[in-house]
């Protein structure tokens, strides 16, 4: 009888699933034929009209039974950003205007594990795209505006906050990227925490403005535990504090996360992300047959510090280990080498201490 109830229950569960999936898929299609239309307008105002009637459905959808682990297939130009511990999922996207200024919509849900159900809260742009973004804590209906693109857990005061990394276009002349951390109590949400620590000064907020002309990297490296970025500087020194006119200087800074907080490593030594090993090819003319033919390459990269390569390359290239191994040597205490001294009857050339010029060994005369 029990393995009979055990069986019915979970009959019911996959049919219930079942029907709770097709339903979600068919909102999707609905939800696509109107971004679509929002994607097509011409105008501000028809942007504005389509992209509050898109909001709505897609906030009307976000409350659905399983949309928390729905995964999308059909809304291309929408971003889906889930936490790794699976409490947190952002969903994100942004219009641009014909002037190319930026607005941005989105939803945060979130797991309230006391009540045991998912709470969804709008973020709402109230942030002119040409005014300052604020720097202290903010709530959902004060949002700044930009595209999410990393979320990172990390344990703060025994509670688990986001680190976020965005990106924002900004202005015809300015974009920006920046650190922000997402704090959750209950049902509401928070954005900024005092976690950022700087040389002189903790901040909640980081906030970087470039150059529109120039692309700046923010990453997180995962085995590292930090975000890397490029350090900006002015094109030139007259333009200092002009950052529509900062650009990369091909050095990099770093935030490195511990004990609840992240610390500010300038000129880091950055790496590449980790590739996959599959094979590599181009395509080129054969002079024989003058057809073009799928190549694979050659040459390609070698790991410095493979060892199996170590006899294949002169130069060995800084790596973070290599340069802890480094730090790690320098603070070794050198051990001094005791010098032999030669007694002046051991000299091995038999030269004179005295004179320097060959000693003439003496005979004993027979008398």
């Amino acid at each position: 009888m029990m393995k009979f109830h055990f069986l019915l229950s979970f009959f019911i569960f996959n049919v219930f699933f079942a029907f709770s999936q097709s339903d979600l898929e068919e909102k999707e299609k609905m939800l696509n034929v109107k971004l679509l239309a929002l994607r097509a307008a011409k105008t501000d105002e028809q942007m504005d009209q389509l992209n509050a009637d898109f909001k709505k459905s897609m906030e009307n959808f976000l409350k659905m039974d399983g949309a928390f682990e729905y995964k999308f297939q059909l809304l291309k130009t929408v971003a889906v950003l889930d936490a790794p511990d699976k409490k947190v999922r952002i969903i994100n996207w942004n219009i641009e205007y014909t002037d190319l200024s930026y607005t941005y919509s989105a939803f945060v849900m979130h797991v309230n594990e006391n009540k045991g159900k998912i709470i969804v809260t709008e973020l709402v742009d109230a942030v002119d795209a040409y005014s300052p973004k604020p720097e202290g804590i903010i709530d959902a209906k004060n949002w700044y505006g930009c595209l999410y693109y990393k979320i990172v857990p990390f344990e703060r005061n025994n509670k688990t906050e986001y680190l976020l990394l965005g990106w924002d276009g900004g202005t015809t002349g300015s974009n920006f990227k920046l650190l922000d951390v997402l704090t959750i109590n209950g049902n509401s949400i928070k954005l900024g925490s005092p976690v950022f620590k700087g040389k002189k000064s903790t901040t909640k907020r980081v906030i970087f403005e470039y150059s529109d002309k120039s692309n700046m990297v923010v990453r997180f490296e995962e085995k590292y535990g930090r975000v890397v970025m490029d350090h900006l500087s002015p094109e030139s020194p007259t333009l200092a504090g002009l950052y529509s006119y900062y650009v990369p200087d091909m050095s990099y800074d770093a935030y490195a996360y511990s004990d609840g907080a992240w610390y500010l490593q300038e000129d880091v030594i950055a790496t590449n992300p980790e590739e996959t090993k599959d094979n590599k090819y181009y395509f080129a003319l054969n002079e024989k047959t003058g057809r073009v033919e799928r190549r694979k390459m050659k040459g390609d990269w070698i790991d410095p510090t493979d060892i199996k390569h170590q006899g294949d390359i002169k130069h060995v290239a800084r790596t973070v280990e290599s340069e802890q191994a480094a730090k790690q040597a320098e603070q070794q205490p050198v051990a001094k080498v005791k010098e032999k001294r030669v007694r002046k009857r051991d000299d091995p050339n038999n030269l004179s201490v005295t004179t320097g010029k060959m000693r003439v060994k003496r005979t004993k005369r027979l008398p």
